[in-house]
């Protein structure tokens, strides 16, 4: 089985992926976020958590990298991480 790499430092989402009973490691990703991108606020989601799982790939050759991004979106402004 291939080794399962959780790119984040978020308590809450190692908590999440570790009620799934599988085995991970962690390794948190150095990519440095942008929020003021001109995307929408869904795209920018992926695209930052795309960003932040290819740079631990490098790392990580043949591994299932989880990534992901939260920020808090009002009327369509971007207010920022929670």
């Amino acid at each position: 089985m291939k080794k399962i790499i959780l790119a984040s430092a978020s308590p809450r989402r190692r908590e999440i992926l570790g009620t799934t009973g599988l085995k991970f490691d962690i390794c948190v990703s150095d990519y440095e976020e942008d929020l003021s991108l001109k995307k929408e606020p869904r795209a920018l989601a992926r695209f930052l958590s795309h960003k932040k799982a290819e740079e631990v790939a490098h790392k990580y050759k043949n591994a299932i990298i989880i990534a992901a991004d939260t920020f808090i979106v009002f009327k369509d402004k971007l207010l920022g991480k929670p």
